[in-house]
């Protein structure tokens, strides 16, 4: 079977593909109109930007004045919420035999109800319990920073 023949003229320009991204677009025909867009919108970004962080400091001011409270600090498992901010877990087991003595999560010694790490609350015993350097708190090692 024989090949079609071409069905154009040699003098047509030959198809490239072209990327067109922003450079082109401000050096085309219609760039001073594109510049002026981007300008535009770049401004009101900023503008309405600015006048959030204004308002919001200004209600987190008024806020403050009314009472001083210092947050509470979250101890143990947290988790990230739908807003962004840390929450305790609700759904961490909780201690269910409250009588039974427990065991040092490091060492398989028992321990009392109220030798806990004050920061992720494993039961710890008094040999492995440390310092923290920083609030003198009662850590284990795995809390502890180095």
């Amino acid at each position: 079977m024989p090949k079609r023949s071409y069905p154009f003229d040699g003098v047509t320009p030959q198809q490239l593909k072209i990327h067109v991204g922003q450079r082109e677009m401000c050096e085309s025909v219609l760039g001073e109109r594109y510049k002026q867009e981007i300008f535009e919108k770049t401004k009101k970004l900023l503008f309405s930007g600015a006048k959030s962080v204004l308002q919001n400091a200004e209600h987190q001011n008024g806020k403050e004045e009314d009472h001083c409270t210092v947050p509470e600090l979250l101890n143990g498992q947290t988790i990230i919420g739908q807003d962004g901010k840390l929450h305790r877990n609700t759904q961490a087991p909780k201690s269910l035999n409250m009588g039974n003595s427990k065991a040092c999560s490091f060492c398989v010694r028992s321990v009392g109800e109220n030798e806990a790490c004050s920061q992720c609350e494993r039961s710890v015993c008094k040999r492995c319990c440390m310092s923290c350097n920083c609030c003198s708190a009662a850590i284990c090692s795995f809390c502890r920073v180095a």
